[in-house]
């Protein structure tokens, strides 16, 4: 793929220079170890890294996508350093670098979806920077948490990534998402269920993987090879979710089946029976989780009663809950005091928030802002994307932001209407579904385009969508995209 390029053409070292940096790379690897120097360790991964990033385009992908899932648990509980999660947004800003360079160099344009939306953003997020009088570096890193996957988005549209390329992409994440159902059987026997981490059973993702999962299963069923595996699948991802404990997962689930089933209406008017599999994966999904995840069931404890009365009402007082003190603790509640806070600011309070960085969470003590929603907004519980963005940048920026994902599910949608090939149109309509349920979970759930793996993922994906959709094929000579 990068030959014809001359800066990287291959030759043969220098057996001295070759001896010489592993021997400087072993020595600088032992004194960060003697020395439980994490940030010089950081330096001599990343060094190497960069040196791989300028032979090849998808080894660090495949890195990025890799590290995030098998090390983000592992950082929470320190059993590797946090700076373990820096290498995957280092990778994906020096993969940026590499396309901005090479499109440069081929005198070609710079493809760059989305862009116009995340202008705007900017300059509203800095626009309420300078209303609120907030400093800069809590802002920047707002921004860096927003948009560090957005440059790996345009890095591989720009990269030229070829056919084989994206379905390996894909394949990874396939064999990602596949081992997370053993890991939630040995998280269910090691520490039980519950939102303790291991892989993607971990806290409010355990609540979008398993849709997600669910979503492309549903659509090659339906688009691609009738298989059982496919079913059984989508039964295994429902377990994932009990195993996380998560009860938001049974809510969304119709929401996505419904949202897929109109998306395939044609198709299924013409046999009905499609219907009845939506119907049935969801009622026993229902079952299974009313009666499994002990929240949600009147006796409070797995195998208890399937009361669907019993679920509803708990639902409607966890996300209307306030506490005793008065401090919302529901999603609801929570939104609701978001906005009345924002008004007592006026016009500018709801249009540009308190400012960009104001409440989020940082490793970095100084910048760590997370007690702020208790204190200052006296919000306990509950932060949804709507609320999380509408403190910090108002919702004139929140609307802007949540443009960005609308306007990639309409293209998502759009290729899957034109694609006439059964494994990319199923991939496209899985797609479609991730989109969706992206978007409107994190608009009144939790905010999960600023989650690592998520976000990762998902742009990973959407710009295979981009690629497909425009036309964009790869140069056999420089592997550059091209219109």
């Amino acid at each position: 793929m990068l030959k014809g390029q001359p800066f990287l053409r291959a030759r043969r070292d220098d057996p001295l220079l070759v001896f010489g940096s592993l021997l400087l790379l072993c020595i600088l690897l032992s004194l960060s170890l003697v020395n439980q120097n994490y940030y010089l360790l950081f330096g001599i991964f990343a060094t190497v890294l960069a040196v791989l990033l300028l032979k090849a385009n998808l080894l660090p992908v495949a890195v990025i996508l890799l590290i995030i899932p098998f090390a983000d648990w592992a950082v929470e509980y320190k059993y590797l350093p946090f700076q373990v999660m820096w290498v995957p947004e280092l990778l994906a800003g020096l993969l940026f670098i590499k396309s901005l360079a090479r499109k440069a160099l081929e005198k070609q344009a710079y493809a760059s979806p989305g862009l116009p939306f995340v202008l705007v953003f900017f300059l509203l997020s800095f626009l309420s920077l300078f209303i609120n009088g907030s400093p800069i570096i809590p802002a920047l890193l707002m921004l860096r948490l927003l948009f560090r996957y957005y440059l790996l988005f345009l890095a591989i549209i720009n990269l030229g990534f070829d056919e084989k390329s994206q379905k390996l992409i894909i394949n990874i994440l396939i064999f990602i998402f596949l081992v997370q159902l053993p890991l939630s059987v040995a998280k269910l026997f090691v520490y039980g269920q519950g939102e303790t981490s291991l892989g993607l059973s971990s806290h409010s993702v355990s609540t979008i993987f398993p849709l997600v999962a669910i979503g492309f299963l549903y659509s090659y069923y339906l688009l691609y090879q009738r298989k059982i595996a496919y079913i059984l699948g989508i039964f295994g991802f429902v377990g994932f979710s009990i195993v996380g404990g998560k009860r938001a997962f049974i809510f969304f689930l119709p929401v996505l089946l419904i949202y897929l089933t109109w998306i395939l209406k044609e198709r299924i008017l013409r046999n009905l029976r499609l219907v009845f599999l939506g119907i049935l994966i969801f009622f026993v999904s229902l079952y299974f989780v009313a009666r499994l995840i002990p929240t949600l069931n009147p006796q409070r404890e797995v195998w208890g009663e399937f009361n669907l009365r019993h679920i509803v009402d708990y639902a409607i007082s966890y996300e209307t809950n306030v506490s005793m003190t008065g401090a919302p603790t529901g999603r609801i509640s929570a939104s609701l005091e978001v906005f009345r806070a924002l008004g007592r600011k006026g016009l500018p309070g709801r249009a540009f928030g308190y400012g960009p960085g104001s409440i989020i969470k940082s490793m970095f003590g100084g910048y760590d802002k997370r007690q702020t929603i208790r204190s200052r907004f006296g919000v306990v519980y509950g932060m949804n994307g709507l609320s999380w963005l509408g403190v910090q940048v108002g919702y004139f920026g929140t609307i802007i932001y949540f443009l960005i994902y609308y306007c990639l599910l309409r293209k998502c949608h759009s290729y899957y209407k034109k694609e006439k090939d059964p494994f990319w149109r199923s991939f496209a309509l899985g797609m479609t579904g991730f989109s969706f349920i992206l978007l409107f979970t994190s608009l009144i759930y939790t905010p999960f385009f600023n989650d690592d793996s998520v976000a990762a993922f998902y742009f990973c994906l959407a710009a295979i969508v981009i690629i497909r959709s425009t036309g964009f094929q790869p140069n056999n000579q420089t592997g550059i995209v091209q219109a």
